[in-house]
C-alpha cells in the first residue's frame, strides 16, 4: 500500500511539472502581484469545492442503490 503522504508527493510533482510546461517556470517564480495571486488561489478553491459536491452526489447515488 502507498502512504497517503507518497501519493501527494507524486501528486505535487505532477502539477509543478504542468506549470512549467505551460507557464516556464514554477510557481515560486510568478511574480504576480498579491490580489492577482489571491484571485488564482480563490478560482482553485472553487473548482476543489466544485469537485466536493460531485463526490458527494454520487456517493449519495452509491448509498442509494445499496438501500
Amino acid at each position: 500500500m502507498q502512504l497517503y503522504w507518497e501519493k501527494i508527493c507524486e501528486l505535487a510533482e505532477k502539477q509543478r511539472r504542468k506549470g512549467i510546461n505551460k507557464y516556464g517556470k514554477g510557481l515560486e517564480y510568478n511574480y504576480s502581484d498579491a490580489i492577482a495571486r489571491i484571485n488564482h488561489l480563490q478560482e482553485e478553491l472553487i473548482d476543489g469545492l466544485m469537485y466536493c459536491e460531485w463526490i458527494k452526489e454520487k456517493l449519495s447515488e452509491l448509498e442509494g442503490e445499496k438501500a
